[in-house]
């Protein structure tokens, strides 16, 4: 078995190496008449001849196209979190395609190349960059592609394809939006955000552009043929010579090209493509082989901060983060809790510690870092008020339930609903714990009977039952005749205690899930709490708009009915309004319906512990940050 899969991997090998090789030798046996024909001194007149507006406007042509193809780069790293600066990423993605596109073997020459001009990423982290702006490119090429062809003058031939890759595109941006990380068989892939794929597809747009432009102003005076005819067959037969893989593309490209201008004397054709060559290929791979001789010195270790304690934050259900894969983020006078979705990074609740202020400018710079949208989440009215005083939409998106320990009051007249609940508990024989050994097992099967009952448990800012994820939550125990019907589980500050996990069988009796909250709130007033949260519910932003009305219904059903409102009001809490705020509606609106996709279709759990609920990236192999290469 083995001996087969090393034949069968020296066979790809070869045949990598072969086919660029066999692909270039036909276009070179295809080509030789053309080329049979033209001497070498016809060919040194013919570039003589080009002028020298022309030159200078092919070398500042090919700067603009070489300046966005570094900007890949800068996608890439913020895709992948290296956390290398901007203005190196995009200078070490110039070299390193200026050398690909002119050696040949893409992926490998340039992922050596910034490997060699980084010395802060491994080599495998190369790669991986490498890969990322190769596929990105091709597909976005093939986007340019289908635009050009579909509203620029193309051959009729080209037209049904190019209106069927513009037909996939909304298709392309639902899967990104709605399956942000694919699992195919053992290997998991973070798509881009659809920030980051639009940028690329934008800097492809000026790259291919510029670059058709150059050979453009290079062709033969009196050509007859416009930008916008030249432009879609100079993009096709950019296509063919990437997807031939030869160095440069060299052959393919020449033969695409007098194919697709017949009307073009073949000599003048190949002359001007010879200019593009050196001016376009030859001049800059020059200029990044110099380039390599000089790479970048390792940035310094960043010195390491103390972190802030969950333990003590303002809201309890920051604890979330030790199970949806986000983690703090330090700010310059404090913390925050940040949680990466598939669009956005977002801040959850308030800060940790620190201002408000400071809890935006850092989530910003991080969320630029990784190609996500900033976003706050369930943050306070205070916070609100600095997010819109610096210019971001705000939106009432729910209502906490507040409850004081110090004052809860289950005789007032306001309660009397929750009295009828704990009557009818206390009739049923039913028996409460909230301390000694757990019986996980038996919380394992009531979750399983739950989840029988009323589908897969949501995720994203709702906790889910892992014994590693509850274990330091104050988890009350329902039984009756001794057998565990119904547990909820609080996620516990020194500041605040907040429902989180409520789990029951059909065999819990009524009023169970009122008799362990009403156990919970005793238990935080001897434990001297000041607030214990039961948890938000959806909220209308504005009952004057039939919009938002209808919005909130949908939420509101979303999240479980009207019923679960009832329960928590059963409390008489103190109703607390919880915002959400992006810089623009926009973003605020894709952040909060990718939000709601993250609840509904969580991710597998990724258990962090307190010590490392502020590492940059979480267990997901996409997020990882190569180790430090000595320089």
């Amino acid at each position: 078995m083995t001996r087969t899969h090393g034949m069968t991997s020296r066979a790809s090998k070869v045949l990598r190496i072969a086919c660029p090789i066999s692909i270039f030798a036909v276009c070179a046996w295809a080509l030789a008449p053309h080329f049979a024909a033209q001497s070498l001194d016809g060919i040194f007149s013919q570039l003589r001849a080009v002028t020298w507006p022309a030159w200078l406007a092919a070398t500042s042509l090919s700067i603009i196209s070489l300046w966005s193809v570094g900007w890949y780069d800068g996608v890439a790293h913020r895709h992948f979190a290296t956390g290398i600066a901007d203005h190196r990423a995009r200078w070490s993605g110039t070299i390193a395609i200026s050398l690909g596109q002119t050696l040949g073997f893409g992926l490998f020459t340039s992922a050596f190349a910034r490997w060699r001009m980084l010395p802060d990423i491994s080599l495998a982290t190369s790669l991986k960059l490498s890969a990322f702006v190769s596929f990105s490119f091709v597909l976005s090429w093939a986007v340019v592609l289908g635009a050009a062809c579909a509203f620029l003058p193309a051959p009729a031939w080209i037209k049904p394809l190019a209106f069927t890759i513009l037909a996939i595109i909304p298709a392309a941006i639902w899967l990104m939006f709605r399956h942000p990380v694919l699992h195919l068989a053992r290997y998991t892939a973070r798509l881009p955000s659809l920030f980051s794929a639009g940028a690329i597809v934008l800097w492809t747009a000026v790259d291919t552009v510029a670059a058709g432009a150059v050979l453009f102003v290079l062709l033969p005076h009196g050509n007859e043929v416009s930008f916008a005819q030249f432009l879609p067959l100079f993009l096709l037969a950019l296509g063919t010579a990437l997807l031939s893989n030869t160095p440069g593309g060299v052959g393919p490209f020449e033969l695409m090209m007098i194919g697709l201008f017949p009307h073009l004397p073949a000599g003048d054709v190949l002359v001007s493509i010879l200019a593009f060559r050196i001016v376009y290929y030859a001049c800059p791979a020059i200029f990044a082989g110099v380039a390599l001789i000089m790479p970048f010195a390792a940035s310094p270790l960043r010195s390491s901060h103390p972190q802030a304690s969950l333990k003590r934050a303002r809201n309890a259900e920051l604890g979330i983060i030790k199970q949806n894969g986000g983690r703090t983020l330090q700010t310059r006078d404090g913390a925050c809790a940040i949680w990466p979705t598939g669009q956005t990074l977002t801040a959850l609740c308030d800060p940790i510690q620190g201002s408000a202020s400071a809890t935006l400018s850092a989530l910003r710079y991080e969320a630029k870092s990784t190609g996500r949208l900033s976003m706050v989440y369930k943050c306070s009215a205070q916070t609100a008020a600095k997010a819109r005083q610096n210019g971001w939409s705000v939106m009432h998106v729910s209502d906490d339930a507040l409850i004081d320990p110090q004052v809860y009051a289950p005789n007032a007249p306001s309660a009397r609903q929750l009295r009828r609940k704990l009557r009818a508990a206390e009739k049923s024989g039913l028996s409460i714990e909230w301390s000694g050994a757990l019986p996980w097992s038996d919380m394992a099967r009531v979750d399983a009977i739950w989840q029988s009952t009323h589908s897969t448990a949501r995720g994203g800012t709702m906790g889910r039952f892992e014994q590693g994820y509850l274990s330091d939550h104050l988890i009350v125990r329902g039984y009756v005749k001794g057998v565990l019907v119904a547990f909820a589980t609080f996620q516990r500050s020194t500041q605040e205690w907040c429902l989180d996990v409520m789990r029951h069988t059909d065999a819990a009796p009524d009023g169970t899930m009122h008799a362990l909250v009403h156990q919970a709130v005793i238990c935080a007033r001897h434990a001297a709490i000041g607030r214990v949260s039961l948890a938000a519910v959806p909220a209308c932003p504005d009952p004057n708009s039939a919009i938002y009305r209808w919005a909130a219904k949908i939420a509101v059903t979303m999240a479980g009915g009207t019923g679960l409102r009832q329960f928590k009001s059963a409390f008489s809490p103190h109703w607390t309004p919880r915002y959400a705020a992006s810089p623009n509606p926009v973003t605020l609106a894709i952040g909060l319906v990718d939000i709601a996709r993250e609840v509904r279709s969580p991710a597998p759990i990724a258990i962090r512990t307190e010590e490392t609920a502020h590492e940059i990236h979480n267990s997901d192999e996409n997020y990882e940050l190569a180790s430090r290469r000595a320089s």
